[in-house]
């Protein structure tokens, strides 16, 4: 009896938390689209927006959705996916069949094809995860040359491009990073040639550029927020500093919790 009751008490305890947690989140003003956190606060009306790895678009579909966006553009290497984001979003943004690469790759890229659509990358080594469908070559493209097409200014970057992430952050221009606002990044860590130590080191670089850093899935880094102090003014940046203090507070304190991290 006592058992059944303390076992009802914490069930009741862990609801409580779960609500009280996506309250906090909701007054910290954190969002989350297919598996991508931002701060929606922080987007200007309208918007600026990059997608690499835009699959089927569904990313970009939940942004415009509740997010007025001027501008957007839509990066996918594989030629397939790309095809039909042309036909989906063609009059409403502008799309690439590419693969996004780091500063110094110069012409096109070998492109492998994975079984699991999702798996497909640059990267051989990943895609075989799934097993392997075909390869094709793609046309490169870097962060320097998107930030050009938009006028000089993202106010939001949505990376998913399976590897190629760790290369394109590293290898990033200075000036580059600092014409962006907010990047939501899925790094890819847990198979070959990637490590945990490649993401600590971009982790690394970004706070040197003035990035605070958000986890919503600590310790995991399948979901990771960069936010650009270096875009806001100083009394803003005092007050994002305690936001994401408290964020990443309230993402711990989950994972501990319920063992996993933030989902909706």
């Amino acid at each position: 009896m006592l058992q059944g009751k303390l076992s009802r008490l914490r069930l009741k305890a862990r609801s409580l938390f779960k609500r009280i947690f996506h309250v906090l989140l909701d007054r910290l003003e954190i969002r989350r689209f297919k598996e991508h956190s931002f701060f929606g606060s922080l987007l200007p009306q309208p918007a600026i927006v990059a997608d690499f790895g835009a699959h089927r678009g569904e990313f970009f579909v939940a942004l415009k959705s509740e997010y007025s966006v001027s501008r957007a553009f839509l990066v996918e290497a594989n030629p397939t996916l790309a095809e039909s984001l042309k036909e989906t979003f063609g009059k409403e943004s502008e799309v690439l069949h590419a693969a996004v690469v780091g500063a110094d790759y110069k012409g096109a890229v070998t492109f492998t094809r994975s079984t699991n659509p999702e798996s497909s990358s640059i990267f051989r080594e990943w895609s075989a995860a799934y097993g392997i469908a075909d390869q094709v070559d793609v046309p490169a493209i870097n962060l320097s040359s998107v930030i050009r097409e938009l006028g000089g200014r993202v106010d939001l970057l949505k990376f998913d491009i399976e590897g190629a992430e760790v290369d394109v952050l590293k290898e990033a221009l200075a000036s580059d990073l600092k014409s962006c606002g907010q990047l939501t990044v899925e790094f890819h860590d847990r198979r070959p040639p990637l490590t945990r130590r490649d993401v600590d080191d971009v982790c690394r670089r970004m706070r040197a550029e003035g990035y605070l850093i958000v986890k919503p899935n600590w310790p995991d880094v399948d979901d990771v927020l960069f936010v650009n102090l270096k875009s806001m003014r100083t009394i803003k940046r005092i007050e994002f500093r305690c936001r994401v203090a408290v964020a990443n507070a309230l993402f711990i304190i989950r994972r501990r919790i319920f063992g996993s991290g933030y989902s909706l």
